[in-house]
């Protein structure tokens, strides 16, 4: 992240257009880089940024669901809108050590289907 870019981000918190989600105040994020099929490498070959993903998990508004997946018990999706509106679908290996959470984001994608995607899942 730049330094204009971080000056951006906390003139929008001290005003109050963006809250932190307090479900996630105390996660700690692990990115894969390096690793074309998960992780930031991946995600970026979708056209997401990891500053994107950031935006939909641990920003309020906008607008943000999380629920289990159906077929990975250590995994949580979630679909969320970036500050600039794009609907996105995350998916996060989701652990604990401790009282400390992880997500370790390993897909993002704005699906073509849209909303109806999310609800299939």
């Amino acid at each position: 992240m730049e330094p204009a870019d971080f000056d951006d981000l906390l003139d929008d918190y001290l005003t109050g257009s963006v809250a932190l989600n307090p479900e996630m105040l105390d996660v700690v994020f692990v990115w894969v880089r390096g690793d074309p099929d998960v992780g930031s490498d991946h995600i970026k070959q979708h056209g997401v940024s990891e500053a994107e993903v950031e935006e939909v998990l641990l920003e309020i508004p906008p607008y943000v669901e999380a629920k289990r997946h159906r077929n990975y018990s250590n995994r949580t999706i979630f679909w969320g809108a970036t500050r600039a509106g794009r609907w996105l679908f995350v998916a996060c290996v989701d652990w604990s050590e401790g009282d400390q959470r992880f997500l370790k984001p390993i897909t993002a994608f704005e699906p073509e289907e849209g909303e109806d995607y999310w609800n299939q899942q």
